[in-house]
């Protein structure tokens, strides 16, 4: 399948209820606005909500960091501008989640063969195969990466892990990641900077080392090139009023 033709209020309803029996798999629709307008209680609960109405009318910016909402809402402009599928694109389930599910997206067309909309179904790593697929082979990689985001990218550790070449490893990250495996550690970086900077009162020095850059200067560059501003202003824009420098993030 290549192609959605346009949802009506029926076939979004019989879409629910099936999608409700698939508990390995996430199921959302998105308008034209990248709203959500229908997605089963796996989507709900990567976003920690307990009902599916919290997200309808919504979009990712309400629920994610802003850089990493524009990444997905990237993914979905280029299916609405472009009319094709993105499919196997491989991302951690949840913000902080430790499973990966595989993410397709295909164009929601209306009679006219305009798009108008995105459908995306994000699948477990188990529903598409075997351990041995390069899927998992990555995932194996990913988890190191996530597990201390601020060490230094050793690829050479890392293809051993997933027992595959350097040059492999590259190529899987790009084809299923859409990105480099530098890329996706800045990636996990931005996501541990942004609680520090709302949540506590630490020094940009202090984060930006807590992070894995060597100087505040490299860390702001590249907060700067994710999030269109520097960490100092971002925190002035995101944080309601100081907090305690002992404070941290919640489990």
């Amino acid at each position: 399948m290549t192609k959605v033709h346009m949802l009506g209020t029926a076939d979004l309803g019989l879409l629910d209820a099936m999608m409700e029996q698939l508990g390995d798999v996430s199921f959302f629709v998105k308008d034209a606005e990248l709203r959500y307008v229908a997605a089963n209680p796996a989507t709900a609960e990567i976003f920690g909500l307990t009902e599916v109405s919290g997200l309808i009318g919504r979009r990712s910016g309400d629920f994610l960091p802003e850089h990493v909402a524009r990444h997905y809402e990237d993914l979905d402009a280029e299916v609405l501008a472009t009319g094709r599928p993105i499919r196997d694109r491989l991302e951690p389930f949840g913000m902080r989640g430790a499973a990966w599910l595989l993410y397709t997206r295909l164009p929601v067309v209306d009679l006219s063969g305009l798009t108008v909309g995105v459908l995306t179904v994000g699948r477990s790593l188990q529903a598409r195969g075997g351990q041995s697929t390069k899927y998992t082979r990555l995932a194996r990689a990913l988890e190191r990466l996530r597990a201390d985001p601020a060490q230094p990218l050793d690829v050479a550790a890392l293809a051993r892990l997933a027992g595959i070449s350097v040059s492999q490893l590259e190529r899987d990250s790009r084809s299923v990641l859409g990105m480099t495996l530098q890329s996706f550690l800045h990636r996990l970086r931005m996501e541990m900077a942004t609680p520090l900077l709302i949540e506590t009162d630490k020094s940009i020095a202090e984060i930006a080392q807590a992070c894995g850059y060597a100087d505040q200067s490299a860390f702001t560059r590249r907060f700067h090139q994710v999030a269109g501003m520097t960490p100092h202003s971002w925190r002035t824009a995101n944080r309601s009023q100081p907090v305690s420098r002992t404070s941290s993030r919640p489990h």
